[in-house]
């Protein structure tokens, strides 16, 4: 079964109310990653309990809700252009923004960016998204292989 894309990728109005939400709830931002935002930095510092620089280190692009598969990056390319649209102005919006798509708050995300929900573990990529069958491949482990928790020898 073909998975359709998600509707924030093609309706811009549905995409812009929901990184609203994400400014609002999760202060998604900041809005130039381009400025130093020291203010912006130092207040996500504070909440993480890190230094501003290392803050600056957990970005949307690093994020585990960041989805940048081949799959999506073309729902987003499709989206851009439009009905009768450019796809190479569109591939030209996603790689200057270094676009993917977020998980957690259903919208258009910028690498550079970030946000309160910020997980490690991202980006998901073709690579990654095929990682994750290994589970289906090999099976779960039994509590005797997790080797995660409990004593050491």
């Amino acid at each position: 079964m073909v998975e359709a894309c998600p509707v924030a990728t093609s309706d811009i109005t549905i995409n812009l109310q929901n990184r609203g939400k994400a400014i609002d709830k999760a202060h998604y931002g900041p809005m130039d990653p381009n400025q130093p935002n020291d203010r912006y930095w130092a207040q996500k510092a504070k909440m993480w309990d890190v230094s501003p620089d290392e803050a600056k280190t957990q970005r949307c692009g690093n994020c585990a809700a960041f989805v940048q598969t081949s799959k999506m990056l073309k729902c987003i390319e499709e989206g851009i252009a439009g009905k009768g649209g450019s796809n190479k102005d569109a591939m030209d919006t996603i790689n200057a923004g270094d676009l993917g798509f977020c998980d957690f708050f259903d919208f258009k995300c910028a690498a550079e960016r970030t946000c309160d929900a910020w997980v490690v573990g991202g980006p998901i990529t073709d690579q990654t998204e095929q990682g994750s069958e290994s589970e289906e491949e090999y099976g779960p482990m039994d509590e005797e292989e997790d080797m995660s928790e409990g004593e050491v020898d």
